[in-house]
């Protein structure tokens, strides 16, 4: 049982630091000018692939393990 608060309270944080984490990436998308112009399609491509996907499992858990 103490396990379940334990991953319940990590999952919880590490929901919170991944939003921080996409909100960085999307503001260096609309304000930095990058000196190659694929560099904006990466960090968008970092943001769907890591970071939405670790939203995702993240509240999946929370979901089955209220």
């Amino acid at each position: 049982m103490a396990d379940r608060k334990r991953m319940r309270k990590l999952r919880l944080k590490r929901i919170g630091s991944v939003k921080e984490q996409i909100a960085k990436h999307e503001q260096k998308i609309d304000t930095e000018k990058p000196k190659k112009d694929t560099t904006k399609a990466y960090w968008q491509k970092e943001i769907d692939e890591k970071f939405v996907e670790q939203l995702k499992e993240d509240t999946d858990y929370l979901e089955e393990h209220k």
